[in-house]
């Protein structure tokens, strides 16, 4: 069954105004009686009544009854780079000179029409079918905009522009990069599944509380239990299957492209990480820190990668609109947690993120993300001392992340990620097999 034509909202108010040719009329019919008169010229008030009566004839045609619309895209899911087709359909009452225009439009890039999506169908009356193709940019969930539509009847003067109707919310996944290995979490196990380990130790899963014993953890104790009980008593967990991994992606961004790409760089990243360690089992979190965050808690399986997803898609959302802010709240990583932060290390406050998980005992590691091609050229002796002042602050932050305990690998522009995966891979094992010899 075919969708309704949606109508303006009551509350949406209609905007009229005059057409340019209006004041032109109007001055020259009566500039040209006024002048008549003053000189006592009779053929020249004969020169400028045709403009007043053309004037008079447009402002007394009656407007065209409101538009009613409908905005269809053929799909809401794509990923970056892929075109979305749909169409426009448009009605109205009576004969009119119809104009219609897309706005507001984030994230995507008009194909057809081009460069705006805007129409002038030749038919006065209704309706009318106008296609529409745009080009996916940046990933993020956007709104395809506000379809406006200015009308006037024949010979008027008077245009009227109403927001007719609002275009559909598309989910624009980050393009794929696939991962040749993965990083090794520090306590991988060979068997997953849906149900619980029988057997008790250490985990996230709850399984009993008991009375505490000497050798017993302090970060098990339940306050809770021991303040009621009068006496310590600890949590017991359930011994996980798989490795725990937990993504932390920088979102210090600006305003402007080029930091919106970094950011779309580095969810691509982040996004490539999770998808391949879900696919071996692992249970995978995502921590996004910066003006926009998110908090998925470490999980496996399908609903693990679609939760995933759409927190990315929502930060990709924030970036392509500034006055979008979303507050994270104060987490807690798993123990047993890898913990891979993904940044372009602009922000000092990200670094400090990642030092903070490290001297929690966790092992951390970072893929820095190069947007040095980001910058813009040369141009002077000033630019290249700002772009070599840049490259040392960047150096600065990735030594000072090596010497608090957080192994970093340089991913350059290209997005060679299977390399840098594969190299960080080898540092951080190394870094785990160290600590463990010098626990034993």
């Amino acid at each position: 069954m075919t969708e309704p034509l949606l109508e303006p909202p009551a509350e949406e108010r209609v905007r009229r105004r005059p057409d340019p040719r209006l004041p032109a009329y109007l001055l020259a019919g009566f500039g040209t009686l006024v002048l008549a008169v003053a000189i006592g010229n009779s053929g020249l008030a004969a020169l400028g009544a045709p403009f007043v009566v053309l004037a008079t004839w447009g402002l007394v045609r009656r407007e065209p009854g409101r538009p009613r619309a409908r905005i269809r895209i053929d799909a809401t899911q794509v990923v970056e780079g892929d075109e979305i087709t749909g169409e426009v359909t448009l009605d109205w009452d009576g004969v009119a000179e119809v104009d219609a225009v897309l706005t507001a439009w984030r994230g995507v890039v008009p194909i057809d029409p081009h460069p705006v999506p805007g129409w002038s169908p030749a038919a006065r009356r209704g309706p009318v079918r106008l296609p529409l193709r745009l080009s996916a940019e940046s990933w993020g969930h956007h709104e395809l905009g506000h379809l406006w539509v200015r009308m006037r009847a024949p010979s008027g003067l008077i245009e009227q522009e109403v927001k007719v109707a609002v275009a559909p919310t598309v989910k624009v996944l980050p393009s794929p990069l696939k991962l040749d290995r993965l990083l090794t979490p520090r306590e991988p196990r060979a068997v997953a599944g849906r149900h619980l380990s029988r057997s008790r130790g250490p985990g996230t899963d709850f399984a009993d509380l008991r009375p505490y014993q000497p050798g017993d953890r302090l970060r098990d104790i339940s306050w809770a239990t021991s303040a009621r009980l009068g006496e310590p008593w600890v949590t017991v967990h359930h011994p996980e299957r798989t490795g725990t991994v937990v993504v932390l992606l920088d979102t210090f961004f600006g305003d402007d492209h080029e930091t919106a790409e970094a950011l779309a760089r580095a969810a691509r990243a982040a996004w490539a990480l999770a998808s391949a360690h879900l696919s071996a089992q692992d249970r995978v979190g995502l921590l996004a820190r910066g003006r926009t965050a998110a908090w998925v808690p470490p999980r496996g399986g399908r609903r693990a990668r679609w939760m995933i997803v759409e927190q990315l898609l929502a930060v990709g959302g924030a970036a392509e609109d500034p006055w979008r802010r979303r507050r994270g709240r104060r987490v807690v990583v798993p123990a047993d947690a890898l913990v891979v932060g993904v940044t372009a290390l602009r922000s000092r406050a990200f670094a400090h993120e990642l030092l903070h998980h490290r001297r929690n005992g966790h092992a951390t590691a970072a893929l820095v993300i190069d947007t040095s091609d980001l910058l813009p050229p040369d141009e002077d002796a000033t630019s290249a001392v700002a772009r070599r002042l840049w490259h040392a602050r960047r150096e600065v932050e990735r030594v000072r992340l090596e010497k608090g305990g957080v192994a970093t690998v340089l991913v350059p522009p290209g997005g060679a990620m299977a390399g840098a995966v594969t190299a960080l891979r080898r540092r951080v094992g190394a870094g785990i097999g160290r600590a463990v010899g010098a626990m034993r």
